[in-house]
């Protein structure tokens, strides 16, 4: 029970620090968002262990491959935020959700990166589609933020880029949780959004043509440089559940606490729950209670 509801906070924390990179977005464009992200992110973690433990970080044993999760995570950031701008959050949520799925089946199925072997079934197809059914209700009201591209390919890519980088944030997870294995959570943890946020910053000096534009920092809203420490808080509860649970099992229940998180947003800013939002509930509960017969998890 500990370790579902830390899954669950852990999509709640996931969901917060989207809503800060939504807010520096305008003014620092998708690699200065992954770069603020990751280094403040990497930031709050060295200060806590600096403080709270009394010593530095080590990084001894964990080979170069398990702190790839940084850059991937650069990648998901980034290119999160181009989608959300041209196809609507809505699409994007939903299409993401299907690629974690997919991939933490996958991971599941053949161990992959240290996981637990879980053989797949096929009849679980079928808690895969009410869950992603769900979502979709949920989110239908922002169908209509899709903007065209004009052009049938440029928009066909971008929905399997969604789909992608819903794969990619499972891959991220598990490269962290892999780090940690080998380093300890936090040594881990750092290590992995430490070579994200110096990638994601030669690729931003490299792009503004190695000219720092400290002006768009200042500009962005104050609230969005939160994603620092609400990101820290999710990469370690991350490892955590990843540590203890089925990475499918895990991952449905961080995109459980992602939606009740927009939904708690939506009461606070509305005051009510529109009746779709219900029924897609009802729906995602119903796929996750079938997805668990058919596991007997």
């Amino acid at each position: 029970m500990l370790y579902t509801l830390t899954a669950i906070l852990s999509g709640a924390f996931i969901a917060s620090q989207s809503s800060c990179n939504g807010l520096l977005f305008p003014a620092l464009g998708i690699i200065g968002v992954g770069f603020i992200s990751q280094s403040l992110n990497a930031l709050t973690i060295f200060l806590y262990q600096l403080m709270a433990k009394g010593r530095f970080p080590s990084f001894k044993g964990i080979p170069p491959y398990a702190t790839l999760g940084g850059i991937t995570g650069v990648f998901v950031i980034g290119f999160t935020g181009l989608c959300v701008n041209i196809l609507g959050t809505a699409v994007t949520v939903c299409l993401s959700v299907a690629g974690q799925l997919i991939m933490s089946a996958v991971t599941d199925h053949y161990g992959w990166l240290g996981a637990k072997k879980v053989p797949f079934n096929r009849l679980r197809l079928l808690g895969f589609a009410l869950i992603i059914a769900g979502i979709f209700i949920i989110n239908s009201a922002g169908l209509a933020d899709i903007r065209l591209t004009g052009s049938y390919l440029a928009l066909t890519v971008l929905l399997l880029l969604a789909v992608i980088l819903g794969c990619f944030t499972v891959i991220t997870r598990m490269l962290s949780f892999l780090a940690c294995q080998y380093a300890g959570l936090l040594n881990g943890s750092l290590a992995n959004v430490a070579v994200g946020g110096a990638a994601s910053f030669i690729l931003y000096l490299a792009i503004s043509g190695f000219r720092l534009d400290l002006a768009a920092f200042t500009m962005s809203n104050p609230a969005g440089y939160l994603t620092g420490p609400l990101g820290a808080l999710a990469c370690v509860l991350n490892t955590v559940v990843y540590d203890k649970l089925k990475i499918f099992k895990a991952t449905i229940l961080i995109i459980i606490g992602q939606i009740g998180t927009g939904i708690l947003t939506d009461l606070f800013l509305i005051g009510s729950l529109p009746p779709g939002k219900l029924a897609g509930i009802a729906v995602v509960c119903m796929g996750i209670a079938v997805d668990k017969r058919l596991t007997r998890q």
